[in-house]
């Protein structure tokens, strides 16, 4: 069943309409919602009432709009999904094949489900978890030393609470024979960072990634479709 889902970009955070207000989340590994059921493709899925640390009225909160739900990659994972931002809608179940890979890489135990890709930061190679939940994306202090920062920006996350931290402008270029571009990013706390470390990789990129491309989620890995940008 081919089915498309109008979304909106609500303070940097990926709001999907599907008879419910959901925040699209890659970086978490299970869904949740408020009724203990998400409707998707014609299918009900049984999913808890929260995740801990989070509910639907903290994520409200955060966001600024009404939240009744997240969907995490327990759910994402069983559809050929891509995310088109552009265009303001989210297609399901899209059997169409995009040959333009981004190259992933294998991550450890505790982030099994996640998404996971190599890309290039300032000149480095570097791994980074695709988190479409981060509406700043993150790296790795060692990536960004030396460089002046470009001020302090405020987040949250549900294992520490509000945080601010410092940002820096970085050149990226996401896979090979694509132009760098630049954008923002910050650096984690240092328990988030050690988290990261923890699975082997470098830094989360965010929202960022999904406001340049057209983005296929399909068998754990991204894909671009043939006209790129």
């Amino acid at each position: 069943m081919f089915t498309n889902y109008p979304i909106r970009l609500i303070n940097n955070h990926i709001i999907v309409d599907a008879e419910q207000q959901l925040i699209v989340d890659t970086g978490s590994p299970v869904s949740f919602h408020s009724s203990d059921m998400i409707n998707l493709c014609g299918e009900s899925i049984a999913v808890k009432t929260s995740i801990p640390g989070v509910s639907a009225d903290y994520l409200s909160s955060k966001v600024g709009t009404r939240i009744d739900g997240l969907l995490g990659m327990d759910i994402i994972h069983r559809y050929p999904l891509m995310i088109d931002l552009h265009c303001g809608f989210m297609f399901v179940d899209d059997d169409a094949v995009y040959p333009h890979a981004l190259e992933d890489f294998e991550l450890g135990p505790l982030a099994q489900g996640l998404l996971a890709i190599r890309m290039t930061v300032n000149n480095r190679p570097v791994k980074m978890i695709v988190d479409t939940g981060a509406p700043v994306s993150y790296i790795n202090q060692s990536i960004v030393s030396g460089m002046v920062s470009d001020g302090e920006i405020d987040d949250f996350h549900p294992l520490i609470g509000d945080f601010h931290t410092n940002t820096y402008h970085c050149d990226v270029i996401p896979m090979i024979g694509e132009q760098p571009y630049n954008q923002l990013f910050g650096v984690l706390p240092t328990m988030l960072g050690m988290t990261l470390a923890m699975i082997q990789a470098d830094g989360i990129i965010g929202i960022e990634l999904f406001k340049r491309y057209r983005i296929q989620i399909r068998e754990g890995r991204l894909y671009l479709p043939p006209q790129g940008i």
